[in-house]
C-alpha cells in the first residue's frame, strides 16, 4: 500500500494531466471554431463581392442600352465613353472603362477569304502591315506577323506565304503548340503567333482588338486622336495621306460625331479621292462591340472583370466574361 504522501503526489499529477488534456482541447475547438468563422466570413465577403460583380455587368448593359436608346449615332460624347466611371454601392463601389471595340482593328477579319486574283492580297492584310510599320516595327517582321496571324485564324493548315506559320513550325519550339485555325478569342492570343515579341505586342494591342466576326467595321467617330494611326492604315498609300492629317480631321470632328459615313468623306482631306467601294464599306458612325474593364470593390476585396457585349436592337447582350487582373484597368480610360 502506498504512503498517503506518495497517493497525494500521484492524485496531484493526475489532476494535472486531466488539466493539461481539457486545455488542449479547449485550445483545439477555439482554433477550429475561429477557422470555422473565418472561413464563414470569407464566404460570405466572395459572396458579396460575386453579386457586386454581377451587378457591374448589369451596371455596364445599363449604359450601354440608355445610351443606344437616345442615339443611333455612337460618338465620344454619350455616357459609356465617360472615363473612369464609377457606382458607389454598400460597403464598396463598381468602376471601370468601355472601350468601344469598333475603333480598334479587328484582327479576325484576316480570316476574311482571298481575292480571285492572286496578285491582289486581302485589303485586311495590306492595312495590317501599313498599321504595324507605321508602329515602327520592321517591315520584314511585319509580314511575317501578318501572315503568320492570317494562318493562325484560317481554316487550313497551310502556310499562306512564305512569311506565314502553320502547325508544323509551332511544334518546334521549345514550348510547342497548334496554330487555333479559328477566329481569336482575346487578342492576347497573339503573343502566341511567330513573330510577336512581348515588346512589340506591348506596342501595337491597343490598336488591336479580337471580335467573334471577320468582319472589320471601323466607327470613325470613336476613334481618338491618338489613335489616329490607325485611320490612316485604312487607306491605301497612293492616296498619300499623313497620320498627322487624320489628327487634325480628329480634332475637327463635331462634337457628336459626324451623322453618316457620306458626312466623313465629305471632309475636305477625303473629298474628291480615289477611295474604294471596299474601303468605304469599312467606315462606320455607330458600333455593336463594346468591351467593359471593371472592377467591383468590397470591404478591401477587389474583383477585376472584362465584359465583352454585343449591341442588337437597342438591347446588349454579353456574350464574354473573363476575369481579369488589376493591371488590366489601367490604359483603358480616356487614352483609349
Amino acid at each position: 500500500m502506498l504512503s498517503p504522501h506518495k497517493q497525494q503526489g500521484i492524485a496531484l499529477i493526475t489532476v494535472l494531466m486531466i488539466l493539461a488534456i481539457m486545455v488542449t482541447v479547449a485550445s483545439t475547438m477555439t482554433g477550429r471554431m475561429t477557422s470555422s468563422l473565418l472561413r464563414t466570413e470569407g464566404v460570405n465577403y466572395s459572396e458579396k463581392i460575386y453579386w457586386y460583380s454581377q451587378a457591374t455587368v448589369e451596371f455596364s448593359r445599363m449604359i450601354l442600352e440608355d445610351d443606344f436608346e437616345d442615339s443611333e449615332i455612337v460618338s465620344l460624347d454619350q455616357t459609356w465613353a465617360t472615363p473612369d466611371l464609377v457606382f458607389p454601392v454598400d460597403e464598396g463601389q463598381i468602376t471601370g472603362n468601355m472601350v468601344d471595340f469598333r475603333s480598334c482593328f479587328n484582327i479576325n477579319a484576316l480570316a476574311t477569304q482571298e481575292d480571285d486574283d492572286e496578285d491582289d492580297e486581302p485589303l485586311a492584310v495590306s492595312q495590317l502591315k501599313r498599321l504595324l510599320e507605321e508602329l515602327d516595327v520592321e517591315e520584314g517582321t511585319a509580314e511575317t506577323i501578318v501572315e503568320s496571324a492570317r494562318d493562325w485564324v484560317d481554316s487550313d493548315d497551310t502556310a499562306d506565304e512564305s512569311e506565314g506559320a502553320e502547325d508544323r513550325y509551332y511544334e518546334s519550339l521549345q514550348v510547342p503548340h497548334l496554330t487555333a485555325n479559328n477566329l481569336m478569342v482575346d487578342i492576347s492570343e497573339l503573343r502566341s503567333v511567330q513573330g510577336v515579341t512581348a515588346d512589340i505586342y506591348d506596342n501595337i494591342k491597343d490598336y488591336l482588338c479580337a471580335l467573334p466576326t471577320s468582319e472589320q467595321l471601323i466607327n470613325v467617330n470613336t476613334i481618338r486622336m491618338d489613335k489616329a494611326t490607325l485611320l490612316y492604315a485604312l487607306f491605301s498609300e497612293d492616296l498619300d495621306f499623313t497620320v498627322e492629317d487624320f489628327e487634325e480631321l480628329i480634332d475637327d470632328r463635331p462634337t457628336s460625331g459626324w451623322e453618316s459615313v457620306e458626312e466623313f468623306l465629305s471632309e475636305s482631306l477625303l473629298d474628291g479621292q480615289d477611295i474604294s467601294d471596299e474601303e468605304e464599306a469599312q467606315l462606320s458612325v455607330t458600333s455593336d462591340y463594346f468591351q467593359f474593364f471593371g472592377a467591383a470593390e468590397f470591404d478591401q476585396r477587389v474583383i477585376v472583370l472584362k465584359l465583352l457585349f454585343y449591341i442588337e436592337s437597342e438591347e446588349a447582350t454579353e456574350i464574354r466574361f473573363q476575369y481579369a487582373g488589376v493591371d488590366e484597368l489601367v490604359g483603358t480610360g480616356e487614352a483609349q
